[in-house]
Parts: C-alpha cells; sequence; structure tokens
C-alpha cells in the first residue's frame, strides 16, 4: 500500500490527507470500520476531480465497416487518443438488510419472512412485494436458510464487463434457495455440459480472509457431481447448441490466457 500511494502522489500530485479526518457520519457511531485506510487513499485521487489529463496521442489503425479483417485491407488512418479520468468514491449502505450481507461473513444464508402472505425472500426484502401485503415490514423477521437449492435458470459467460473479464469463461445461475421463493444469483463451479433446470446444489463459500460481504463470496457446486442431465435439458439436447458453447469457450479461454496469463481451464480450477 505504501509503494502504491507514493507512485500515486508522484504521477497525480495528490494532496496529503488532513491529519484528522472529518467524521463521516456524525450522528452515527461507528460499531465496525474496517475501511478508514482504503478512504484515506481515495479521497485525495477523488477530490482532485481529474476530468482531463494533459497530453495525448496519435496512433495509427484500421477503420470503417465490416469485419476486423475486411477494416485491416484498408489504408490505415491516424487517431488521436487523449486520457480522461471520471474517479467517483460511493459508499452505500445495505439498509435495514444489512444482516444478510454480515451473514455472508460468516458463512450464513438468512432471508426474511412477510409476516402477512409467509413469502421467503432470498435475497431478502426490507418490505413484501405481495400488492395484498401493502409493503408490510420484513425486515425484523428473519430465518435461516440451509446451504442447499435447486438451479432456475443459468447463462454460461463467455463476455463480460471489465472487472470480472479475467474470470471468463464461467456460468452464472440463479439459484433457487431450499425455503426461499425467490432466486439469489451466484457462480456456478459447473461445468456447462453438467448445468440444468432444476439441478440441485450445495451453495459454498470462498475462504473466510476473502470475503467482502457481497454475493461474490458465494457459489453453487453440483450436489451430485457428475450427474447426468435430463434428455428435456435446453442446452445439453442439441448436440449444435453444445458444441457452439464448448468452441465459445476453448477461445474465450484463449483470449483470457494470451490478455491475462491467466489459466481458467476446467483442469487447473478443478470443476
Amino acid at each position: 500500500m505504501e509503494e502504491e500511494k507514493g507512485l500515486v502522489e508522484t504521477k497525480l500530485k495528490v494532496r496529503p490527507v488532513k491529519k484528522e479526518r472529518e467524521k463521516k457520519y456524525r450522528d452515527y457511531p461507528t460499531v465496525v470500520d474496517n475501511s478508514t485506510a482504503a478512504h484515506d487513499f481515495w479521497e485525495p485521487i477523488v477530490h482532485l476531480g481529474l476530468w482531463a489529463i494533459k497530453g495525448h496521442q496519435i496512433v495509427k489503425g484500421p477503420w470503417g465497416g465490416g469485419t476486423v479483417e475486411q477494416a485491416k485491407k484498408r489504408p490505415p488512418r491516424e487517431f488521436m487518443v487523449i486520457d480522461r479520468a471520471s474517479f467517483a468514491f460511493y459508499s452505500h449502505s445495505y439498509g435495514l438488510v444489512s444482516p444478510f450481507f454480515q451473514g455472508l461473513l460468516e458463512a450464513k444464508l438468512t432471508g426474511t419472512k412477510c409476516p402477512k402472505c409467509g413469502t421467503v425472500y432470498c435475497p431478502p426484502r426490507a418490505h413484501c412485494w405481495n400488492p395484498e401485503c401493502k409493503v408490510a415490514d420484513c425486515f425484523d423477521n428473519w430465518v435461516n436458510l440451509p446451504l442447499t437449492g435447486i438451479i432456475h435458470t443459468f447463462t454460461v459467460q463467455c463476455l463480460a464487463a471489465a472487472p470480472f473479464e479475467h474470470m471468463l469463461p464461467f456460468s452464472m445461475g440463479w439459484v433457487q434457495v431450499d425455503g426461499a421463493d425467490t432466486t439469489l444469483p451466484m457462480l456456478l463451479h459447473i461445468r456447462p455440459k453438467e448445468i440444468f433446470i432444476g439441478k440441485k446444489v450445495n451453495i459454498e463459500f470462498i475462504p473466510r480472509k476473502s470475503r467482502k460481504g457481497d454475493l461474490m463470496d458465494l457459489y453453487a457446486v453440483a450436489a451430485v457431481p457428475g450427474e447426468k442431465p435430463p434428455e428435456w435439458a435446453c442446452m445439453q439436447k442439441d448436440t449444435r447448441e453444445m458444441e457452439s458453447v464448448e468452441n465459445s469457450m476453448k477461445a474465450t479461454l484463449k483470449f483470457i490466457k494470451d490478455r491475462y496469463g491467466v489459466d481458467n481451464s476446467p483442469q487447473t480450477r478443478g470443476w
């Protein structure tokens, strides 16, 4: 952290942090504080308002419509590139459903239950969505849930936003936790050829020291490893569809290895 901080201060000329920081929550005592160090590092950078960075680059490259190969056949053109930074620092409160995310730190799953209709929400809701319940309070009616469930629906990802790109390819599922009436999104540590709607799963957590109290702390594994999908399984019943998925995954694995030097193959991951 000290080296990183020194590098940023050198390049951006960040003003030093005040020795006595203004308390962010004046009217609310802080019970646990594991983030002030991060605030002290990032807030000065945020306050600089770096909307533009002095300088530019001139690059030469392909242009125009059509495929990449077609564009490469045209004489390249020069383009001016500038850098813009829009740093933002947000403090987001989990509000009345905070107990759910605190539970994730302890490898526990909880949900809220409507006192009127009995609907169990996981992820939790502070108020019931059932129109007949008229937004009844659920936030004081918590229930403990088992680490088991079934896959309600799923997707195999070969494209992802930048923060998750290095994890590709991966499968994402919406799992209905046993005892809940809603579904919870999570990563599926299951090979695509073995995933199907209705598949039973067990929910596991990443190591305690790596948990942050968000949905990336947990993932699902097959309750019955090596289970053969039923004949009606939407992805596996069409051999061409399954081949297309596997070919896309192979191409993605190569891309990630070339770009990040990371081997995300099933053999390396172990699933």
